[in-house]
């Protein structure tokens, strides 16, 4: 898996996650999901201020979501070949 993550990506471990959509998402940021969950990069859509409906979610083609908050624990940037760390992101949640 780590030969697939490229240089400067925002690598995120979230344990055991709660993936059914719940309406309690919608007031805080989270990311979706299309189903089911292939190896490789994911397809995805974030939700950074929460969403109005969960319908709308799900009419796009989203039918999994995480929350922001899952993932603001086990974060790191993949370095550069060299091994330097540049690039920069923020914390989810």
């Amino acid at each position: 898996m780590a030969r697939l993550v490229r240089p400067r990506s925002l690598v995120c471990v979230a344990i055991e996650p709660e993936l059914n959509p719940r309406a309690e998402l919608l007031q805080d940021g989270f990311t979706a999901f299309m189903a089911p969950l292939p190896h490789g990069e994911l397809a995805h859509r974030d939700y950074p201020g929460g969403a109005d409906t969960l319908s709308k979610i799900k009419d796009d083609g989203f039918s999994l979501t995480l929350s922001d908050v899952a993932l603001g624990d086990w974060c790191s940037v993949v370095p550069d070949a060299d091994g330097a760390v540049r690039g920069q992101w923020e914390t989810p949640g």
